[in-house]
C-alpha cells in the first residue's frame, strides 16, 4: 500500500456529463495542476481516444512523465497510473464522480510513493498546492 495519499473532494455546479467531459480530456486534466500534456497513445476502444489505453505525456522534455488510462466507465470512473519518468512510484490516481445537489460531486485521490526519501511528501504539498491554485479556476467555465 502506498505511504502518501492525497484526496480533493469539490463540488461542481454542472451536470455530470459535464465535468466527465471536461476531465477524461487530457488537456483539460493536466490544467487541474497548471500543466500541460500531450496524447502519446490513443485508448484501446476508437470510440474513446482517451480511454483505457491511453497515455499521456506531462510536463517538458526531461522533466516529463507518463500516465496510463486504467480504468474509464461514462460518466463516474477515470482512474490511471504513471508508466515512466516523474518522482513517484506505486502510483495510482482514482476519479469518481456523482450528481448530487443538481451537479456533480468530484472525490479525487491519489495514492504514491517517493522514488527517493522525502520526495513523497514534498509531491504530496507540490500537488495540493497547484489543486488549490488551478483546479477551482480550470474547473469555473464548466458551471457557467
Amino acid at each position: 500500500m502506498p505511504k502518501h495519499e492525497v484526496r480533493f473532494h469539490e463540488q461542481i455546479e454542472a451536470p455530470i456529463q459535464c465535468v466527465f467531459e471536461f476531465l477524461s480530456d487530457h488537456q483539460n486534466f493536466a490544467s487541474l495542476f497548471g500543466g500541460h500534456c500531450t496524447r502519446i497513445r490513443v485508448g484501446d476502444d476508437s470510440t474513446e481516444l482517451n480511454g483505457v489505453g491511453s497515455i499521456r505525456r506531462i510536463g517538458p522534455g526531461p522533466l516529463s512523465f507518463d500516465e496510463k488510462i486504467v480504468a474509464f466507465d461514462r460518466p463516474s470512473r477515470i482512474d490511471y497510473t504513471i508508466v515512466r519518468g516523474g518522482p513517484l512510484k506505486n502510483h495510482l490516481g482514482s476519479i469518481r464522480l456523482h450528481s448530487a445537489d443538481g451537479g456533480t460531486a468530484l472525490d479525487y485521490v491519489i495514492r504514491f510513493d517517493g522514488k527517493l526519501p522525502g520526495l513523497g511528501m514534498a509531491s504530496a504539498l507540490a500537488l495540493k498546492a497547484a489543486w488549490k491554485q488551478k483546479a477551482r479556476k480550470a474547473m469555473a467555465p464548466l458551471g457557467r
